[in-house]
């Protein structure tokens, strides 16, 4: 256990440094790249493709703000005092047991009641939006295995808290002064209970009586504090003065809402705002971490790294949360789709801290409860104290419990035993009328006015209000603080992207554009926020030139004005090659052409069919046409990874979404060839050099689709009816224009 730092010199619990050599090169980069595209454009003048241009280099400046001040963090969690250390809630949110299995989400639960941390003062709550018995029969059987698991992980020092990963080898722990002998007999005790944990989840999740006796779309709010299957206590002691608050097992909670086809549910911001209210019931924490059920923790001591940003006392009083990086364990060497989210993790977002601080990010997050309440920096729940009652209820809910938590200084959290909470006051909060008439989702809680929950509460909700961030990334050699699972075939990858697209695209284009709150959150941070906003709006100008360029140089002609424009053109497309190799290479420390030229083929077809479909569903909902909000899709994380591991394509279960790749393929194929042929049969006229050129290089980023259609006979191939859809679009398109 640390001892508190002194008094006279207090140690500082992390440092902060400016990455300068890496801001000046990224600043002189930008410079250059913003010269040559002025040239480039005035070269072009009026012409059709200006428009395209223009919208390339409006999303270029927006990225630039993240990267001009990128910074780096450290933090020191032994020289925290243990006995100060705040009560957390951990909130994990699972919605389809059938998407999400329940192994791998009770293996997320159990590795947050492992953390190193206090176990009088952490709670974890699990929300299960499909309301399925399985998954709470599955929870359960894991507050069983924690009972087991945990004392272990304090006894050796586990490093990784998750019990499947250490299981499957990640087994790097503290012997300390214990025998040998003594740990391989517990280790042997800790694997049995394990497997017996994972026989019992198996059976629950094949168990057909089960499956057939609820329904996703409409149940009753269920709240249960989870014992074991012996019926032992799990009282949650709290009183901070001893080994009884260390040694104490975690609360478990398992929270499903009530759900009714009548009414809006609003996704994973409704069942976090429900599962702020039930934790307000029993443990109250002033501090809240949210994960996605497959985001398990892989260090004991995150929670800790998160606590040396929020109890700094040289820190500013208004921070709100601290970020961890997304990272997965199951990215191949590859990473043919850019799951590893390069650009934002492990680059931009060490930018915006540089700022005010990164973008909330939807897992992996620590932050203040009266922050996610509406609380502005410099107060606490104290402020609500001297609010009327009548106006509290107006604002959080008529729940008794619930108002009285708002009262509570945020200290601590609140002795919990399973008989002290009233099972109606838990799911009277859970119920999905509670809402009605308050201000969740509107001005409390989670916001509900975007399906990226996540962008847009920590943009609005926090930032707006005055409220910073930290990101805390780990040094190298150090272990992520989670690990998460990515989609491992293409439709997956496409169906995540747009989502987060059309979320994104219909805040930029609300009134809560976040161009129009540079003034609350600073313009370099506007615009950081704004970036991703706009990021759909790539499908426009890559549409453009992956049809008008290869159309022109299958008819001879040239969408370049003149000789000069196309030299201009190339360096600009030389000097953005060169910025993007530049990031990529210092986020891996090296020279990374593989991942450099992956993430430039994801790019341009995520633009042409995620981002191409946000589009046009956002202006659909803008118009009224339809009147259809954004779907939440989810994405399975329960397929397999074979040939996403070898690094080949897996279109199997390709909708629509891919049809615009496709043809767009297809047709530059064409026109490829077409054009050859014509320029051959012209005595080797030179004209359509940059023309010749871009094809050839939408050629090489396309292979795969090629491959997929035509050269491959496997089942992942793409699908038969996509293929003769695209080949009559193509056909037609050469007809009218070739």
């Amino acid at each position: 256990m640390a001892a508190r730092p002194s008094q006279d010199a207090p140690l500082q619990l992390h440092t902060v440094q400016t990455d300068q050599p890496l801001a000046t090169v990224n600043r002189l980069l930008a410079a250059l790249h913003v010269a040559l595209a002025a040239a480039a454009i005035a070269h072009r003048g009026a012409h059709v493709m200006l428009a395209p241009d223009l919208v390339l280099l409006f999303l270029w400046a927006l990225s630039q703000a993240p990267m001009w001040r990128p910074v780096s963090r450290a933090a020191f969690p032994s020289r925290l005092s243990r006995p100060a250390l705040p009560a957390v809630d951990v909130m994990v949110v699972t919605a389809d047991p059938d998407k999400e299995p329940a192994a791998k989400v009770m293996n997320t639960v159990v590795s947050a009641m492992a953390l190193d941390y206090p176990g009088g003062r952490l709670s974890v709550y699990l929300s299960d939006d499909a309301g399925s018995p399985r998954t709470l029969l599955a929870a359960r059987k894991a507050y069983a295995l924690a009972r087991a698991w945990v004392p272990f992980c304090r006894k050796y020092g586990v490093r990784c808290p998750c019990p499947d990963r250490f299981f499957a080898g990640d087994d790097q722990l503290d012997l300390g002064d214990h025998h040998r002998q003594e740990l391989d007999d517990d280790r042997l005790r800790i694997k049995n209970v394990y497997e017996t944990f994972k026989e019992g989840v198996e059976e629950v999740m094949n168990d057909a009586t089960l499956s057939q006796s609820w329904t996703k779309a409409d149940h009753h709010a269920h709240v249960e504090i989870i014992t074991d299957e012996q019926g032992q206590d799990s009282s949650h002691s709290n009183s901070g003065d001893g080994d009884g608050d260390e040694d104490a097992m975690p609360l478990l909670v398992y929270v499903s809402r009530e759900k009714r086809r009548s009414s809006t549910h609003h996704f994973k911001a409704g069942a976090l705002n429900v599962l702020l209210r039930v934790s307000s019931l029993m443990s109250n924490s002033p501090y809240v971490m949210v994960l996605d059920c497959d985001m398990y923790c892989n260090s004991r001591s995150s929670l800790l790294e998160a606590m040396c940003f929020h109890l700094d006392g040289r820190r500013r009083a208004d921070l709100a949360f601290v970020q961890f990086p997304q990272m997965f364990h199951n990215l191949s060497s590859s990473d043919i789709y850019a799951n590893e989210l390069r650009p934002i993790f492990w680059t931009r977002w060490k930018g915006l801290d540089g700022l005010r601080g990164p973008i909330l990010s939807g897992t992996g997050f620590c932050v203040r409860r009266d922050a996610v309440y509406g609380a502005g920096p410099g107060s606490s729940q104290e402020q609500f104290s001297g609010v009327e009652v009548g106006e509290l209820k107006r604002r959080f809910g008529v729940s008794n419990g619930h108002i009285a938590s708002l009262r509570r200084s945020g200290t601590g959290s609140t002795i919990v035993a399973a008989g002290d909470v009233l099972p109606q006051d838990a799911e009277l909060v859970a119920s999905c009328d509670y809402e009605t008439g308050t201000e969740w989702g509107e001005d409390v809680g989670f916001l509900y006015q975007s399906v990226v929950e996540d962008y847009f509460t920590g943009y609005r909700q926090l930032y707006c209000r005055g409220w910073t961030s930290v990101y805390c990334f780990p040094a190298t050699g150090s272990r992520p603080p989670f690990l998460g699972s990515v989609p491992t075939n293409l439709n997956d990858a496409l169906v995540q992207n747009k989502r987060w697209m059309s979320g994104l695209l219909a805040v930029g284009l609300s009134r809560h554009c976040p161009l129009a709150s540079a003034a609350a959150i600073s313009v370099p941070q506007s615009m950081g926020f704004a970036y991703y906003a706009f990021t759909p709006l790539y499908a426009f100008p890559l549409l453009c030139y992956a049809t008008v360029p290869q159309l022109c140089f299958l008819r001879g002609a040239t969408s370049f004005p003149e000789a000069a424009s196309t030299l201009w053109f190339a360096a600009v497309f030389a000097s953005s090659s060169l910025q993007h190799l530049v990031e990529v290479s210092v986020a891996k420390r090296g020279l990374a052409a593989r991942t450099w030229w992956n993430e430039q083929r994801f790019w341009a077809l995520n633009a042409v069919t995620g981002q191409i479909f946000a589009c046009l569903g956002v202006a659909l909902s803008l118009v009224g046409a339809g009147g259809r909000a954004v779907d939440f899709d989810l994405t399975s994380k329960a397929s397999g990874d074979r040939l996403y591991r070898d690094g080949v394509f897996d279109f199997a279960g390709c909708s629509a979404l891919l049809l615009p790749a496709t043809t767009l393929c297809l047709l530059n194929a064409a026109a490829l060839v077409g054009g050859v042929w014509k320029m051959v049969g012209r005595g080797g006229n030179v004209s359509g050099t940059g023309e010749l050129f871009l094809l050839c290089y939408v050629a090489a980023l396309s292979y795969p689709l090629l491959q997929g259609m035509f050269l491959r006979r496997d089942p992942a191939r793409v699908p038969a009816r996509i293929t003769a859809v695209s080949v009559a679009i193509v056909a037609t398109l050469l007809s009218l224009f070739g």
